[in-house]
């Protein structure tokens, strides 16, 4: 196996969709601003461990039943048709961790993220009914929305994160086609898709 084919392998598998959601929720934690006061340590431990579980665990225990059952050939999902239901399961439990978190009182910014991600996993299941379209972009491309929402409420200065989102987000999409598991168009529109819903739902509800 070629050393680029190798590089993109573990790329696509350290910033797989399913980390993201973790990710979003432990950055959020960490900028210096007004979550900082408002959530004390053991409720941030336990935020992220409900995000954990049901955004990471769960999904790929999901996923690991349906290769063991042969639904699925493998856990990367390339055929499009086996994303179908890892997809809506994937879903339901993105908006249960959404319901469970509105049991807590939190900042509004924490919902705002859970509902979005969830809004992202809807729209990538009607859409791979009919093309494959990236799930790596989408999620990478709704991180990095999720940094620009994030540092336009908290007034936090956080270019140099957003930048870093970026240059991840062009290595995630070129190890995608090195890998030949999607097409140009199915990289950049997965990005956009993922984007452009975090922008657009922020202006909305401002």
């Amino acid at each position: 196996m070629p050393v680029s084919e190798r590089l993109a392998r573990l790329c696509s598998a350290i910033f797989h969709p399913l980390v993201i959601p973790v990710l979003g929720v432990f950055v959020l934690f960490q900028i210096n601003s007004h979550l900082s006061f408002a959530i004390n340590q053991d409720a941030r431990r336990f935020i992220m461990l409900i995000v954990f579980i049901n955004t990471a665990v769960a999904p790929v225990f999901a996923v690991w039943i349906m290769k063991k059952t042969g639904y699925v050939k493998d856990f990367m999902l390339t055929d499009r048709h086996e994303r179908i239901l890892p997809l809506l399961v994937t879903s339901v439990l993105f908006f249960m961790t959404y319901y469970l978190l509105r049991q807590i009182s939190l900042p509004s910014l924490v919902y705002f993220f859970i509902m979005s991600a969830t809004l992202l996993v809807m729209l990538t299941l009607m859409i791979s009914f009919v093309w494959k379209i990236s799930i790596h972009m989408v999620s990478l491309g709704g991180f990095t929305g999720f940094l620009i929402v994030t540092s336009l409420l908290l007034r936090a200065d956080i270019a140099w994160l957003i930048i870093l989102a970026f240059l991840v987000s062009g290595c995630v999409g070129t190890a995608r086609l090195i890998l030949k598991a999607h097409t140009p168009a199915q990289v950049y529109t997965g990005y956009l898709l993922g984007f452009l819903v975090m922008l657009g739902l922020y202006f909305y509800f401002s």
